[in-house]
């Protein structure tokens, strides 16, 4: 998969530099605040089919990463950020539920889910119908996702995607995305933060 980066709508702001820090510095290079056109919302199943609304993580704040298991590049690398920044928040992961959703819902089913993500079982990895995926995606996270032929490839195809960690507040409410990738120690000073709040 290409590294495929897109703003996320002329709704978005760009963190202020300024902007009041909690204890510890948080990072602002690559990170947006959201107004309330993102509505978080989703309607999936999980690597077990069980279905999951993000009401049912209400009271905790999300990550959430968009990607799929077949990605060769950059979700494979995402991901074990994602389960790093977990290691990294030490007793504060448990304030924190860290998000998975495909954006190749036909490929990614539940068992496909439940074999990629057995290397961590704190990630709650999530797919449906190509329709609630889309929906979860584009309506609740405004993320761009196209798919891409491979006509020489045994794949068939590819998904395009916007790469980006989205922090929610413990409502559902997402508040950041930080685009184009990040590590641990930064997603985790900026999930304390929110956490703290």
């Amino acid at each position: 998969m290409r590294r495929f980066i897109l703003p996320l709508t002329a709704s978005v702001v760009l963190a202020a530099c300024g902007a009041q820090q909690t204890q510890e510095a948080v990072p602002t290079k690559g990170v947006v605040q959201l107004s309330e056109q993102f509505t978080g919302e989703f309607a999936l199943i999980d690597k077990a089919g069980v279905p999951r609304q993000d009401e049912d993580f209400e009271g905790k704040v999300m990550l959430v990463y968009f990607g799929f298991t077949n990605c060769p590049d950059i979700c494979p690398i995402d991901i074990n950020v994602m389960s790093a920044t977990l290691n990294e928040l030490g007793e504060a992961a448990g304030e924190v539920a860290p998000i998975f959703i495909s954006v190749d819902p036909e490929r990614d089913t539940p068992q496909a889910l439940k074999d990629y993500f057995a290397f961590d079982e704190r990630i709650v990895p999530l797919t449906g119908s190509v329709e609630a995926a889309d929906a979860a995606r584009a309506d609740g996270f405004k993320v761009f996702a196209q798919k891409v032929e491979l006509p020489d490839s045994a794949l068939e195809y590819t998904v395009e995607h916007q790469q980006a960690f989205f922090i929610t507040d413990r409502s559902g409410q997402p508040q950041i995305a930080v685009l184009g990738g990040s590590n641990p120690q930064d997603l985790a000073a900026l999930l304390r933060r929110e956490i703290s709040k």
